[in-house]
């Protein structure tokens, strides 16, 4: 895939493009834990600086607060040499760049985009607190994909809400797809909320097979209605409003 096409389909800014090859080399002074260094060797064919939005080629205010510091955000493309390292790629990147990223990653004829949820640390660089991937699609798919995430159809009264509405957009496609069509509507926060009462299910669930005492398998059954009805309940209301 041409990087171009990416930029063209994504209908990114002229002024904000860079379209580059970021060697990775240029990485490794950064890195200090070898492990890594060998993981970004192993798993990363090549690094593509796409874009970078700034205020004055953009028009977009930063947003700056205690916890939060959006001045900047940067976009790439990764094209990973196997498949299932795509999150421990995003997460190595947010690391080492003081960011907000959008990471488009291609594994084995696959992508998946990511965004994360970035805390400021007092050297002013961001800390990822959570990390939101896309649903994971075709190769023949990311035109229309990228075509459907407008980026000039965010909103754009700062950084900070510009890349949360991207990575609401983002989330509730991966949503539906997990919890159903009444997720269509969802935030990035809210899905947290999923996710976390779906973990705390497949947790239990796995606690049931390993239980040899009926009293205590009993007892986890009912506990995991109650999960499984919270969870019903939570994206029924999510759809009702």
């Amino acid at each position: 895939m041409e990087t171009k096409d990416i930029v063209k389909w994504w209908g990114i800014p002229k002024a904000t493009i860079i379209n580059k090859n970021l060697p990775k080399k240029q990485l490794f002074p950064h890195i200090k834990s070898v492990k890594e260094k060998q993981f970004l060797i192993d798993s990363v064919q090549s690094v593509y600086m796409l874009a970078n939005f700034k205020t004055d080629n953009t028009n977009i205010l930063p947003f700056e607060s205690v916890d939060e510091l959006y001045i900047e955000i940067w976009f790439y493309y990764v094209k990973a040499k196997e498949k299932g390292n795509a999150e421990k790629i995003f997460k190595l990147l947010a690391s080492l760049i003081p960011y907000p990223l959008v990471v488009l990653t291609e594994e084995s004829e696959t992508f998946t985009l990511y965004t994360g949820r970035f805390e400021r640390q007092v050297n002013n660089y961001l800390k990822l607190e959570n990390s939101y991937p896309s649903r994971v699609f075709k190769s023949e798919e990311v035109e229309l994909v990228l075509r459907n995430v407008v980026l000039s159809e965010l909103p754009r009264q700062n950084f900070k809400v510009f890349y949360d509405g991207l990575r609401d957009e983002l989330t509730k496609q991966l949503a539906v797809e997990q919890y159903g069509g009444e997720t269509s509507d969802i935030t990035a926060d809210e899905k947290d909320q999923l996710d976390e009462l779906s973990k705390q299910i497949d947790s239990l669930r796995r606690k049931i097979k390993k239980e040899k005492q009926l009293n205590q398998k009993i007892d986890m059954q009912m506990q995991l209605k109650k999960l499984k009805d919270e969870l019903q309940n939570l994206i029924k209301t999510r759809s009702e409003e």
